[in-house]
């Protein structure tokens, strides 16, 4: 082995993706973007690189000051690569805000980094679907989220009751702060990290959390309530609260649609600062796969960034780690096969020529077809093809040639039989 060579390995917390991979890959990606066409959504793309003020705008104490890849370009601009997409949509929508007709609904998948610790379910480099609808304030956009969801995972495989939306709303937050708990403000930043970490933590950690924080006894009782709360609590704070209002409505939509996967959690609390009403996560409710497949919520105040109109907002994400990991552990995924199955071997290289030809005829039909471009070995063709997984092997040999026909092997069926040349597409395709 040379000396000092470079290494093999990819960048710390980045993927590799060899063909079989990419299968795997492409099959969620698909699924993604196919269920969201048909929800009348429309592809769109950022560039990678934004200005890192954008991400320090809205985006969270800990997104924007400890995870972000940033830098000074030669022109001494601090720009950012993209950790989420939310920023960057809202961005362009307010771009071009009179030219687009609302509501608007936008789907994308992206590449995105973050500087944060490797571990199960979480990289520095990951692919993530975003789903945002724009220009309805009626609890129907959270619904169409949810519907969404629930069709991507039937079409996965996903077994029922193998996982669940949790909603909450942080106006119901705002109001349990204020009214309840009489809450400083310097104190909410940390409280909200402490209930988004409630279902890690003990109880008696929780309070110790709470404590450390300077929450007196009363609060802590208060807030420990407000995490068993089931909806019925909830309805006793409509007309008080604007988030009970919109938990109640939202799931009033939810019973009546029996979305059965949806269900109203407390301590969802989304750790991303421009959250304004819905917030929700989806969980792997078998347990093996802690962190979030997803998640998202209501963002009505972002565009008012960029100095343009307020327009309602509801988005959704979710990355391919965790979904990889989730169609892992209920045996969902896909078959790992070629996607080419017919290989033209090469018996001769004066038959290059000819085996040119018949591949080319076949690609011009869809077929897709491996050429072989060195002579060797028959044996060797037949072991490569083998390996390689493809069902038919071409054979051009003297013999052939002089009858005007080919030689198909079927490695699948163990058989052999030949075949006019102009035949070749009309055979494959049956």
């Amino acid at each position: 082995m040379q000396k000092n060579a470079l290494s093999t390995q990819p960048y710390k917390g980045a993927t590799d993706f060899y063909p079989k991979d990419m299968i795997v890959r492409n099959h969620l990606f698909n699924i993604w973007a196919d269920t969201a066409k048909e929800f009348g959504y429309e592809e769109y793309d950022t560039p990678i690189l934004e200005e890192a003020v954008l991400y320090r705008a809205k985006s969270g104490d800990e997104l924007a000051n400890t995870q972000l890849y940033n830098f000074f370009d030669k022109g001494g601009r601090e720009v950012a690569i993209r950790p989420e997409m939310t920023p960057s949509v809202a961005r362009i929508i307010a771009a071009k805000f009179n030219e687009l007709q609302k509501p608007i609904r936008w789907f994308n998948i992206g590449k995105f980094y973050r500087y944060e610790k490797p571990q199960k379910g979480r990289d520095r480099e990951f692919f993530q679907l975003n789903f945002d609808i724009f220009g309805v304030s009626e609890m129907t956009a959270e619904i169409e989220v949810f519907k969404y969801v629930g069709m991507t995972m039937k079409k996965l495989g996903a077994p029922k009751g193998s996982y669940k939306i949790y909603v909450n709303n942080r106006y119901l937050l705002d109001y349990f702060f204020d009214n309840v708990m009489n809450l400083d403000q310097s104190m909410r930043k940390a409280t909200s990290r402490a209930i988004d970490n409630f279902p890690k933590l003990k109880q008696g950690d929780f309070e110790l959390t709470l404590e450390d924080i300077g929450l007196n006894k009363s609060q802590i009782d208060s807030l420990l309530d407000f995490m068993s709360y089931s909806l019925d609590d909830v309805r006793k704070l409509v007309t008080k609260s604007r988030g009970a209002d919109e938990l109640i409505a939202t799931f009033d939509l939810v019973d009546e649609l029996n979305l059965d996967y949806v269900e109203f959690k407390p301590s969802i609390m989304r750790g991303i600062t421009y959250y304004t009403g819905t917030v929700l996560e989806i969980f792997d409710t078998g347990g093996e796969n802690p962190r979030a497949l997803g998640g998202g919520g209501r963002y009505d105040d972002l565009l008012e960034l960029f100095g343009g109109d307020k327009l309602p907002a509801v988005g959704f994400a979710m990355g391919n780690i965790t979904m990889v990991d989730f169609m892992r552990t209920y045996n969902l995924l896909p078959e790992i096969k070629p996607e080419t199955e017919v290989y033209c071997s090469l018996m001769d290289k004066k038959y290059y020529s000819l085996c040119s030809e018949i591949t080319d005829t076949l690609r011009s039909e869809g077929i897709k077809v491996e050429q072989q471009l060195v002579e060797m070995p028959f044996g060797k063709q037949l072991g490569y093809a083998d390996k390689k997984g493809f069902r038919y092997v071409i054979i051009i040999g003297e013999d052939e040639v002089a009858k005007g026909v080919v030689a198909v092997k079927d490695l699948k069926n163990k058989s052999q039989q030949f075949i006019k040349k102009e035949d070749l597409p009309s055979f494959f395709r049956e």
